[in-house]
């Protein structure tokens, strides 16, 4: 056991009453390892503990809803210490209706595998070697003796299995895979109920946005680019939001050749959110970092504030950069 872990534990431990928070724009690994915590401080360690965020659930996670058991309420009581995953800078955090001000003395524990930006906590766990924060967490309850529950396993599991893309990705190790095996072991999770509520459960809301992304779809260099839109009037006339987008990018990945992805949201005039991915040795990681975002080498996120046309650009410049330096 590393020292930062061993120092997690002592507050996990010595606290009574904790705030659990994931980051901005949730996904599996965010929503399943801040559940996983918050169930085991609350129901197995004898704390108080609140996961504030995500205020909605996305739909495709909407079978963990149910084991927040009060998790979700708005703390009455002083919290001694907030635990941060999966966010590599504050301003990624998701507070949901809290105000970040009311706890700005409150001890904080960050717990990320991301490379990029300066660690903002009082201890700060950082192990980019762990392909998802559910690892990380899996660690910290194994050390703990803590039970892994039903409600547990599914979380680990989910998380693992969303940031890893279904084993599919370049991070992916045995850890992970012996991770997921014992967690299947216990009897407590199975993975085709969890493959059937997260792959084979879209939304029509999903499908059309996967319909308008890949209408509005362009390649560059001979395929090697493929740059994919939602515009704001396509998602209005098509009676769709941008809630339910996570995974589009990925489908430019599985065309022949493609080496770099990017989703364009138009949430509003100079508000884009931009989704990431790259094959081998592109690091996005880096270009959403400088662009005021983060993620992996692999995959990885930003917002720009400038319509889209320009937005567009400004990756596609960066994107076409990169291959000219890789070629």
């Amino acid at each position: 056991m590393n020292d930062r872990i061993s120092e997690i534990i002592g507050v996990l431990r010595e606290k009574d009453s904790f705030l659990v928070l994931g980051h901005i724009g949730c996904d599996g690994d965010s929503i399943g390892s801040s559940l996983a915590l918050t169930l085991y401080l609350k129901e197995q360690a004898g704390k108080k503990a609140f996961m504030p965020s995500p205020v909605n659930w996305p739909g495709r996670y909407s079978f963990l809803e149910k084991h927040r058991n009060g998790t979700g309420e708005t703390p009455k009581i002083p919290v001694e210490s907030i635990v941060m995953l999966d966010s590599s800078s504050p301003d990624r955090v998701d507070w949901g209706s809290l105000n970040p001000l009311d706890y700005k003395d409150t001890k904080k524990i960050i717990i990320d595998h991301h490379d990029e930006g300066i660690p903002f906590g009082d201890i700060n766990w950082i192990d980019t070697n762990s392909a998802a924060v559910g690892e990380m967490v899996f660690e910290i309850l194994s050390a703990m003796n803590a039970e892994i529950t039903p409600a547990i396993a599914e979380s680990l599991y989910l998380a693992i299995v969303m940031d890893t893309g279904r084993f599919a990705f370049s991070n992916t190790t045995a850890r992970s895979l012996e991770i997921c095996s014992q967690l299947v072991r216990t009897g407590n999770v199975s993975p085709s109920i969890i493959a059937n509520h997260v792959y084979f459960n879209y939304s029509e809301e999903y499908l059309r946005n996967i319909g308008i992304a890949l209408y509005n779809s362009r390649t560059y260099r001979d395929g090697k680019i493929v740059l994919l839109t939602l515009d704001k009037a396509s998602v209005r006339s098509f009676s769709t939001t941008f809630d339910e987008t996570e995974g589009i990018v990925d489908l430019a990945m599985s065309m022949h050749g493609v080496r770099l992805s990017a989703l364009f949201k138009e949430v509003d005039k100079n508000n884009i959110r931009i989704s990431m991915r790259s094959k081998g040795i592109v690091d996005v990681g880096a270009l959403a970092t400088e662009l005021g975002g983060g993620g992996h080498r692999n995959a990885a996120g930003c917002t720009l504030k400038m319509p889209l046309s320009l937005a567009r650009e400004v990756i596609l410049d960066r994107f076409e950069a990169f291959l000219m330096s890789k070629a």
